[in-house]
């Protein structure tokens, strides 16, 4: 009797999967998506509609997302991932979104004027953030550019608001006349200063660290 070829292990092979059925690691990674996807969502405080309309898709997608029933494109995955503020490989490794550091604590500080405290020595700079402050720096400027007067730059942004007099300032090379009630507010990685401030000046500056 002739004898068929030898598989070398001598197990019968493991019959094909049902046509049009899904491997059972695709099951999983759908079941692990469907689970993340509900699970951020509801950590998140987001409802079915919110999700869908900052990802551009309908509540009922997102609903068939929850259940395993929808089977998303790269992008389309992409979009929930945005948001829900995770990534895709949060999603579908079933982890939680890692949420940002805190910035350090501080005491609060309560500053009416005239009590503020005058900065780097200038008579007409008051420093009004609280000591210890690492993110935000505010500043009242009066008649008194300080160092604000020398080109500088830095990480973060700036906004400038002119509550009376005028000055000048230089941003990038742009140059502006800021009169009462005028503001800019610019990416402070690029080259600024403030120059020619009036006698009666009174400006905000608040500087955001990135």
């Amino acid at each position: 009797m002739r004898r068929g070829p030898d598989t070398g292990s001598g197990a019968e092979a493991a019959p094909a999967p049902p046509k049009g059925s899904t491997p059972p690691d695709r099951a999983d990674t759908g079941d692990v998506l469907a689970a993340s996807v509900a699970r951020v969502r509801r950590a998140a405080g987001l409802t079915l509609s919110a999700v869908a309309t900052r990802a551009g898709v309908s509540p009922a997608y997102v609903s068939q997302m929850e259940s395993g029933a929808a089977n998303p494109t790269v992008r389309t995955l992409g979009q929930i991932a945005d948001a829900l503020g995770a990534t895709p490989a949060e999603l579908l490794g079933g982890t939680t979104p890692v949420a940002p550091a805190a910035a350090p604590g501080f005491p609060p500080r309560f500053a009416p004027a005239p009590l503020l405290a005058q900065a780097d020595g200038h008579r007409g700079i008051f420093d009004l953030t609280a000591p210890g402050a690492t993110r935000l720096g505010a500043r009242l400027l009066h008649a008194d550019l300080g160092d604000h007067d020398h080109p500088t730059a830095h990480p973060g942004e700036e906004f400038a608001h002119v509550l009376a007099g005028s000055c000048r300032v230089s941003v990038g090379g742009a140059v502006r006349l800021l009169r009462r009630g005028d503001s800019c507010h610019f990416a402070a990685t690029d080259e600024h200063h403030f120059t020619d401030p009036s006698d009666d000046l009174l400006m905000l500056v608040v500087l955001t660290e990135e």
